[in-house]
C-alpha cells in the first residue's frame, strides 16, 4: 500500500485514517491462519494514547475464545466464530488453489479479499498511566485506531 499525499489548499496531507500497512498485513496472515495459535504473538500497541498489550490470535480465534468465556458457548458468538472460521478457510483454500494453478471459486476470492480492519489479542493487559495494567483478557481493536506498535512482549 502506497500513500499518496493529497493536495488540499496547496500542501501536501496523508490519509492518515488508513491503518498501517505492514500491521495490516501481519495480521490478515495471522487471521488466515487455520490452526489454532497457543501462544499468539506477542505485540504491543499505541491506541488512544495508552498500551496495549497481548499476543495476537486469529480473529475466528478471538470469537471461538469469546464463545467459552464463563464456563459456557455464546450462541451469537459460536455462530460469529465459525463464520469467521470458514471465511478463513476460503481464503487458504484461495491460496492452496493459486499456488498450484487450480481455479480460484467466487467466495474464495470474496473471502481472500475481504479488508482486514480489525487485531485481535489474548492476554491483553491496558496500561493506564499511573495505574497498574488491567488483569489480561481478550481484546479486539480497530486497525485504524492504532498509531503505533511493537512485536515482542510489551512492558
Amino acid at each position: 500500500m502506497v500513500f499518496e499525499p493529497m493536495l488540499i489548499g496547496g500542501a501536501a496531507h496523508f490519509d492518515w485514517a488508513e491503518p498501517d500497512g505492514v500491521l495490516a498485513t501481519y495480521v490478515s496472515q495471522m487471521d488466515r491462519l487455520s490452526e489454532a495459535v497457543d501462544p499468539g504473538v506477542p505485540l504491543g500497541l499505541s491506541v488512544g494514547g495508552l498500551l496495549v498489550s497481548g499476543e495476537l490470535i486469529p480473529q475466528w480465534q478471538w470469537f471461538a475464545e469469546v464463545s467459552e468465556l464463563n464456563d459456557h458457548e455464546d450462541a451469537f458468538y459460536v455462530g460469529t466464530a465459525e463464520h469467521v472460521k470458514e471465511q478463513s478457510d476460503l481464503a487458504h483454500a484461495a491460496i492452496r488453489s493459486r499456488d498450484i494453478g487450480d481455479e480460484v471459486t467466487q467466495r474464495q476470492y470474496a473471502a481472500l479479499m475481504a479488508p482486514t480492519r480489525y487485531i485481535h489479542l489474548r492476554n491483553a493487559r491496558i496500561h493506564y498511566p499511573g495505574t497498574q495494567p488491567s488483569k489480561g483478557r481478550l481484546w479486539r481493536g480497530r486497525l485504524s485506531e492504532i498509531s503505533g506498535w511493537t512485536p515482542g512482549a510489551s512492558i
